[in-house]
């Protein structure tokens, strides 16, 4: 084992759950499940990611509501019990390589594509999405839900979450980052809505608390909850600030959520192609020590939610070092993933120098939300590549 790495190769856990080390594979879309169902190809994807050694997986955004918050036509979804036997065979497959898993939960909201789904899109509010540089795509005028849809919404994170537990996985995570529902409630410019869920952080915040507290009702309190989100957003459309997101932090911590992946989000009018390879690493886990400060600061107490941190991690030293500074409890990785499956056990045998790196050049999202295929990285043919029988399970 690598003795230059003592943080990231030690153990930890996010609620009651033990994990063999800190590195949390992130949720990425993949685009190539059967009808919402579970194959093949989704099988091997995951399970080649936990024979590389990682010690967490989240498994890629899972629809809760097909086809309104779908926004491509081949993710994984949940949203009936139909679906719970090919996700036995995921969670299966990935335990017995050697890693946990959760599952994300999401609806696309306004972010989802009429193209796909057939229908105009929904949100908190009648606000367009703008447009985003990691998608390089805007979309049309949603309609805005009423109480009662947004109340039927929430049911459906619940019940998805019981079947993710049904389904054998450790935990589930709320997709709250991007283009997607959850942060459009959150955001002060996506959501303008002057009812019980809109005008002001304590409204912005209802539909997470309440989906929490449904599924805490249905699954119990050791079943750990993650949510991933953007605690704050820069650009000219930007709706959530630093306050805001330390906030939403404190009041998903006193929700009994056991611990928040940390995004920053990015809104732009202008096109942004430069390649992203080079940028900072860990970007997110001094975010993740705001966070912290802020809940402190409110309280009075140490914040007891644990935080994931990332960024385009490439490199192990500064994963260490965030660890070691105790900015953050975990470090998530994502495209590093994609092009290096046994990143870590690489790291764990001290082979660093054989790790193939992400060059950012974002052909992995692209491909899906504006072609509609399945995930390529062009480091990687493996990635999204067809199986033989890719038999649905």
């Amino acid at each position: 084992m690598n003795k230059k790495y003592p943080m990231l190769l030690s153990p930890g856990s996010i609620g009651k759950v033990e994990l063999k080390n800190r590195i949390v594979m992130s949720a990425m879309g993949m685009n190539q499940a059967d009808n919402g169902f579970v194959n093949d190809a989704v099988i091997e994807h995951y399970a080649a990611r936990a024979r590389g050694g990682v010690g967490l997986i989240i498994v890629e955004v899972t629809c809760v509501d097909a086809p309104l918050g779908k926004n491509t036509g081949n993710p994984l979804i949940l949203d009936g019990d139909k679906y719970i036997p090919g996700m036995q065979r995921l969670t299966d497959a990935i335990h017995a390589e050697g890693a946990k898993c959760f599952l994300q939960i999401s609806h696309a909201g306004r972010g989802a594509f009429r193209r796909i789904t057939g229908m105009q899109p929904v949100a908190p509010s009648a606000v367009a999405m703008p447009y985003s540089t990691m998608m390089e795509l805007s979309n049309e005028t949603p309609r805005e839900l009423t109480v009662e849809e947004i109340h039927n919404i929430e049911e459906k994170y619940a019940q998805a979450a019981l079947r993710v537990k049904k389904s054998g996985f450790d935990g589930v995570e709320i997709h709250s980052t991007g283009y997607y529902l959850g942060q459009q409630f959150l955001s002060s410019v996506a959501n303008v809505r002057t009812d019980e869920y809109g005008g002001s952080r304590e409204n912005r915040i209802r539909f997470h608390l309440n989906i929490i507290r449904r599924i805490r009702e249905l699954c119990g309190n050791d079943f750990p909850i993650v949510v991933k989100f953007s605690a704050t957003e820069s650009g000219k459309d930007a709706g959530i600030t630093v306050k805001d997101g330390i906030y939403y932090a404190k009041r998903l911590q006193d929700a009994g959520v056991d611990a928040l992946e940390v995004l920053a989000g990015v809104w732009s009018s202008e096109k942004e192609n430069t390649v992203k390879g080079s940028e900072t690493e860990c970007q997110t886990a001094g975010l993740c020590r705001i966070l912290k400060q802020g809940i402190r600061k409110m309280t009075g107490k140490d914040p007891v939610i644990k935080t994931i941190g990332g960024g385009q991690v490439q490199h192990p030293q500064e994963a260490e070092q965030a660890l070691e500074s105790h900015q953050c409890e975990f470090i998530f990785v994502g495209r590093e993933l994609l092009v290096q499956p046994d990143f870590v056990k690489l790291i764990e045998e001290e082979r660093e120098d054989e790790i193939k790196h992400c060059i950012g050049c974002g052909i992995c999202s692209r491909v899906q939300l504006q072609k509609n295929e399945a995930c390529r990285c062009v480091l990687n043919p493996q990635v999204g590549r067809k199986i033989k029988e890719n038999r649905v399970l």
